[in-house]
């Protein structure tokens, strides 16, 4: 009989899981391998607790939270003073949006672990829950212990963005750069192997200003440049490919080079080198740090021949008010259940007599109009050339022109929090944006009606800790009935 040398499996399983070698320095991670191997161990090993803990761990890390809550919950059971795995518990019951046994969990762990990244997972649990003041209160008592702790002064800016403290919340908003958001940023230099030095948003010389997040915050974000260029400096900007065109159009006083590269390949032997870099997402620390700071105007400028295509195009939909619709945003890891739902959902809105026009950018959309004109024979304009991540034509990433030009010759848009939304502000469209009772901070808190990034985005909420979308959606066309009596009256 062969036996299992179950340490040392056991060993090379965490290996596997963890990317790191024993004795230091890197392993390859490999979860599949790593579960194989934990199964191996597990079936010469029934109910090891420590094979348990290390198995949801892998669940949890796969995405697999329900599966991960169920191993770490035996484990706890087993091992009630077992404080990581109270910890991963707890994680592993916010990734099947249980916040309530996701916190307490947490809470259990701090009672055995005097580590801060147990109080940083608790500030953690109450960001974009209305929970800011708990957030912050869990985030300083991690970096107490650690101040320099990333996560911790990550999860802080959170917490102070959403209180509108907005000058301490931009300087900890830096943590970004430092590996402490969901999504790590691709680190910019353009003077290897020296570093570029970053820049103080004053400073005269040229500045690479490089996009690091979302569309939707490229797009927020870009309402600083026009303070930037006010310094005097020479500006290359850097956003995503598919913002180009635009912020070309926009801020023709910069150079534009729309790249997800790190090296200024795309323009270093014709400029130089630059003196500074700065990340879009800094601006804000140097131009928004109060509230009166936000100047709230449009900043955006839509193509003029694409314009007039679309301003024909809406003209042959006759004299009817103009209304753009977007129904889902995000993916599952920013809260796509959150913020999204079936357009049919919107059935009260379409006793009104209006042109609809989808704004919709996922592949899902064509199935989703077609559902409304089956059941409900309303038809929802959806032309996926301008509105698709991916030109139908071509199957490659579709350039933001179209839609942006399109949104400039609508009346009205009413979104979801998705990039629709910062396309309407930043060209100074009209806008209702259906905001989630547990928003982003990006969309404030209960008492803001109005972004502060746009003076045309009215925020139409869910009332506090409600998840149904018919409160929200009955005060939207109660609106809509008084918009469009007000502009029949006007015509």
């Amino acid at each position: 009989m062969k036996l299992i040398p179950a340490q040392d499996i056991f060993t090379e399983a965490k290996q596997y899981l963890e990317g790191k070698a024993a004795e230091g320095g890197d392993h390859p991670k490999d979860l599949d391998k790593a579960e194989e191997l934990l199964n191996e161990v597990l079936n010469h090993n029934v109910g090891n607790d420590m094979v348990l803990y290390v198995l949801g761990s892998l669940h949890m890390e796969r995405g697999n939270s329900g599966l991960a809550v169920q191993l770490l919950s035996q484990v706890t059971q087993m091992v009630p003073k077992f404080g990581e795995a109270w910890n991963n518990l707890g994680l592993a019951y916010r990734g099947v949006g249980d916040w309530k046994r996701g916190t307490a969990c947490i809470k259990e762990a701090a009672k055995y672990i005097n580590h801060p990244d147990i109080p940083c997972n608790a500030a953690g649990m109450h960001i974009n829950r209305g929970m800011a003041e708990k957030a912050l209160k869990w985030a300083d008592k991690a970096l107490e212990t650690d101040p320099q702790h990333v996560k911790a002064r990550w999860h802080k800016a959170m917490a102070l963005l959403e209180l509108r403290r907005w000058g301490e919340a931009w300087d900890y908003h830096e943590a970004r750069l430092e590996g402490g958001a969901q999504e790590r940023i691709a680190e910019r230099n353009y003077h290897a192997p020296d570093m570029t030095p970053w820049w103080d948003g004053k400073s005269k010389g040229t500045v690479v200003i490089h996009g690091e997040q979302g569309m939707g915050d490229e797009i927020m974000f870009a309402s600083c440049i026009p303070d930037a260029l006010e310094t005097g400096a020479k500006l290359i900007l850097e956003p995503s490919p598919r913002l180009e065109s635009l912020f070309k159009r926009s801020f023709p006083e910069a150079k534009v080079y729309g790249t997800d590269d790190t090296d200024g390949n795309r323009w270093i032997e014709e400029l130089g080198k630059p003196d500074f870099k700065c990340a879009l997402g800094t601006l804000p620390k140097f131009y928004r740090r109060s509230a009166e700071s936000f100047p709230g105007k449009p900043y955006l400028v839509p193509d003029k021949g694409k314009r007039a295509w679309w301003g024909d195009k809406m003209k042959a939909l006759g004299r009817k008010p103009r209304i753009g619709l977007a129904w889902q945003g995000g993916v599952e890891a920013t809260r796509y259940d959150a913020r999204s739902f079936h357009p049919l959902n919107l059935a009260p809105l379409f006793q009104h007599d209006a042109a609809w026009i989808s704004l919709q950018y996922d592949q899902t959309a064509r199935e989703n109009v077609q559902d409304v004109r089956d059941k409900l024979g309303v038809r929802i304009h959806h032309w996926p050339k301008a509105v698709e991540a991916t030109d139908p034509d071509t199957g490659k990433p579709n350039d933001l022109d179209g839609l942006a030009a399109l949104i400039s010759q609508l009346d009205l848009v009413i979104s979801v929090c998705q990039t629709a939304i910062h396309f309407a502000g930043g060209l100074g469209v009209e806008c209702w944006c259906l905001t989630p009772s547990q928003p982003s901070w990006r969309y404030g808190n209960v008492e803001e009606t109005n972004m502060p990034w746009y003076d045309s985005v009215t925020l139409i909420r869910q009332e506090p800790g409600v998840t149904d979308w018919t409160p929200a959606i009955n005060e939207v066309n109660e609106r809509l009935g008084k918009y469009l009596g007000e502009r029949k009256e006007r015509a």
